[in-house]
């Protein structure tokens, strides 16, 4: 199994024949319409792990910060899933949310957790089995993590690579970027940190799957990022950034963090230099 992606016509066929564990990352959709018909189809044998609840810090005043090793341990073991267990992260968007939930297990030094490419969309265009409702975990399993500290980084780490060598990686719209459009969170100023480049996640995705890595290459070239240098992400809440993270990662980056507060956490920080960028 690929440490990146796998293709639906492969999971299919794992399926039923390995052990694999599908959860599914919940999340609302910021992008979506009010009113908006909610989804109902699941994957086979998939577990929802829930971004807005368990799946988030409910101690932070921030939204979707990484809970602690212990309570996300505690939470992937009561979904039935042990260190060893091999894993596929889908969301209902296609590439949304999964990425968040692939890094987080990353951050614990899960190593078989692949993200379903195109997830739920690209399931359906291929005609595959949908189920009306989650699987259930059963037992609880223990998940003896393996902390690795660089996967998410805090607010003072990005203040110090503001002078270092790091490339800090915007992953919002140009709008936001720009400051030219307002943040959807009270109290949050818009703009960008000063010399941050600006990477929206959608340049990355085309038919809201992956687009191939050579183009992923070209993508962060054209940019002007430098993949062999470190690379800090950010963006709204910390999880279209792992997008780009995620991205950059199958490229062959090597030095890849994401700043877990991201800009809901600068932006409403009084000391933290702000830039907007003119007409």
């Amino acid at each position: 199994m690929d440490s990146y992606l796998i293709e639906p016509k492969q999971l299919n066929d794992e399926l039923y024949t390995t052990r694999v564990v599908l959860l599914r990352a919940v999340m609302k959709d910021p992008f979506a319409e009010k009113g908006a018909p909610t989804n109902h189809d699941y994957l086979p044998q998939a577990r929802n792990f829930d971004l807005e609840g368990q799946g988030s810090d409910k101690t932070s005043a921030l939204p979707h910060m990484s809970p602690s090793t212990e309570i996300l341990s505690h939470y992937l073991g009561s979904l039935g899933i042990a260190i060893s267990t091999p894993v596929v992260v889908y969301d209902d968007k296609g590439i949304f949310s999964a990425p968040r939930v692939w890094w987080m297990l990353k951050s614990l030094g899960h190593e078989s957790v692949t993200v379903l490419n195109g997830g739920l969309p690209a399931w359906k265009q291929n005609g595959l089995t949908l189920n009306a409702e989650p699987a259930s975990p059963g037992r609880n399993r223990l998940y003896e993590a393996k902390f690795q500290s660089t996967w998410f980084v805090d607010k003072a780490t990005v203040i110090q690579a503001m002078s270092s060598p790091v490339q800090i990686v915007d992953a919002r719209s140009r709008e936001r970027f720009a400051g030219k459009a307002k943040e959807p969170r009270a109290g949050v100023v818009s703009g960008h940190v000063p010399d941050s480049i600006n990477l929206p996640f959608t340049q990355l995705l085309e038919n809201d799957k992956f687009k191939p890595v050579d183009q992923l290459a070209a993508t962060f070239t054209r940019f002007g990022i430098n993949i062999n240098q470190p690379i800090i992400v950010l963006c709204g809440s910390g999880v279209t950034a792992c997008i780009v993270g995620m991205a950059a990662l199958m490229c062959g980056a090597k030095q890849v963090s994401i700043y877990d507060g991201s800009w809901t956490e600068w932006g409403s920080c009084e000391d933290c230099p702000v830039e907007t960028l003119g007409d």
